[in-house]
């Protein structure tokens, strides 16, 4: 028999192949975990989001419902944990609130989780709030949103101005509805002006009024949404006759329909002429400087043309430079209060109680210096307020008004080292006019952050502007609007963030 001849081969596999082969297998085997493991994530996911996105509306109704039961109670709440349990899946929710005016603010609530090995995952909701009875209350001269752009980031520039040679000597403006109305110390005495949708660099004038032939120290315009009328209230230069009423409806033809004198005041009255105004929820509040006789006066305006004055007014003793009317619920009851800066030394920020129009001071702030309050605004719960250029203390100061009835607690304050004539504020925004700079030139037009924590850093931007007129500033969704104050040549401008 013949041998076979050659090698035989060994069946079956290496010890390499099966290495490989195993190496292969845990790579499947890990990437099917690893497929498994992500789509038990996703599908967590997929709950925890909509869970999540519930619990952010959930949020959202229950800061609506606050908001409707008193709007300033509607307040941004600090990242915290939401309903966590001992060894299960734990939300943290977040709720900003912006105000944007006394009648609207913005409000965005955020969820946050996170499961181990991957990133947080959040969702957010945002709406506006608005109050209805504070518009109403205003005469719908209550903004929606803040001045449109990013004044923090960008200096203000120009994009309108009206030029006037010889000046007018303008004392004041107010904004109203896309319409700019201008009191002066010089004839015509009231002005309208319109700002066009399409070329804001062209305010155009449309009316002015030369009234009774007397200078006007203070302006509120406000519409009687009963009857869709609107109104300019003014404080005359007139020590017999300090109330005017102008009627505006027709912006090209106003007319001054009604003047009237304050009660309670020695006749003619040194310093009585009219001086500050304001036109909130049926009344109107208007002041004379410190004079023989009664400075603080209240009338009826439920029917706009015929005021009718309720007492003879309220002593003061002191001049009010500035003045913010506005209603709080505390502890269920309604307040009205006036807030008050004043030309005093030992009260220049003040609150009455003006509830049922009876009037009683229960609040007097005496800051440091002999420097007089120039200027006051309210948002919110924060109450800011300016002075003149003060060696023994800042001239910004903020305060808080959540309860007027206990006090205004101090928040914070900032040098300006000039007088801050004027502010207004909105969202994230303080704006304020100054004037007599010692310590700079050229910024009378300050923009500041509405934080009172970031005071410390200084404004954000500025823009110069001399000689501007006491009431000289106002805003509305989109500009600022500024007045000078010259005997030769004055104007306004429309200033926006570009």
């Amino acid at each position: 028999m013949k041998a076979q001849s050659g090698i035989k081969k060994q069946k079956g596999f290496s010890t390499l192949e099966m290495m490989i082969a195993f190496a292969l297998m845990l790579i499947a085997l890990s990437g099917a975990i690893s497929a498994a493991f992500s789509a038990q994530y996703w599908s967590i996911t997929s709950q925890t989001s909509n869970e999540a996105l519930y619990k952010a509306k959930t949020n959202l109704e229950i800061l609506r419902a606050n908001a409707k039961g008193d709007f300033y109670t509607a307040t941004s709440t600090h990242f915290h944990p939401d309903n966590c349990v001992a060894g299960q899946l734990c939300y943290y929710s977040e709720t900003k609130v912006s105000d944007l005016s006394n009648c609207s603010k913005y409000a965005t609530t955020q969820i946050s989780w996170k499961v181990t090995g991957y990133p947080t995952t959040t969702t957010s909701l945002a709406t506006n709030l608005t109050n209805v009875d504070e518009a109403v209350r205003l005469g719908g001269d209550c903004l929606l949103n803040q001045p449109a752009g990013s004044w923090d980031t960008h200096v203000p520039v120009s994009s309108g101005e009206l030029n006037f040679n010889p000046g007018k000597k303008f004392s004041g403006l107010d904004i109203l509805h896309k319409k700019i109305y201008v009191i002066a110390t010089s004839t015509p005495y009231f002005m309208v002006y319109d700002i066009p949708n399409t070329n804001i660099s062209n305010p155009t004038p449309i009316g002015s009024i030369n009234g009774d032939g007397k200078q006007l120290n203070a302006i509120d315009t406000y519409e009687d949404l009963s009857t869709g009328r609107k109104y300019a209230f003014v404080a005359e230069n007139s020590t017999s006759l300090q109330l005017g009423v102008i009627d505006i409806t027709d912006s090209n033809n106003p007319e001054m329909v009604k003047e009237i004198s304050l009660s309670g005041i020695t006749s003619p009255g040194t310093l009585s002429e009219g001086w500050r105004i304001f036109a909130y929820g049926g009344r109107l509040y208007i002041t004379c400087r410190d004079t023989a006789g009664h400075e603080f006066h209240i009338f009826n305006i439920n029917i706009p043309t015929q005021p009718s004055e309720i007492g003879d007014g309220y002593e003061l003793t002191r001049t009010i430079t500035d003045m913010v009317i506005r209603e709080q619920t505390i502890n269920g009851a309604v307040h009205r209060f006036a807030f008050l800066a004043s030309s005093a030394d030992t009260k220049e920020l003040s609150v009455l109680d003006i509830t049922n129009d009876i009037v009683s001071e229960i609040i007097s702030v005496d800051l440091p210096g002999s420097a007089d309050a120039k200027s006051i605004f309210i948002l919110g719960n924060t109450l800011y307020l300016g002075r003149e250029n003060n060696t023994s203390g800042p001239e910004l100061y903020a305060f808080d008004a959540t309860n007027p009835l206990l006090g205004l607690p101090q928040l914070g304050s900032a040098e300006f080292g000039a007088d801050v004539d004027r502010i207004k504020v909105s969202g994230n925004y303080l704006f304020a006019v100054v004037y007599k700079l010692f310590n700079e030139s050229s910024n009378e037009v300050q923009v500041w952050s509405s934080d009172y924590t970031l005071w410390n850093t200084g404004r954000l931007q500025s823009y110069g502007f001399s000689n501007l007129a006491p009431l000289g500033l106002d805003i509305d969704e989109d500009n600022v609007y500024v007045a000078s104050y010259l005997t030769s040549n004055d104007s306004i401008k429309v200033l926006k963030a570009p």
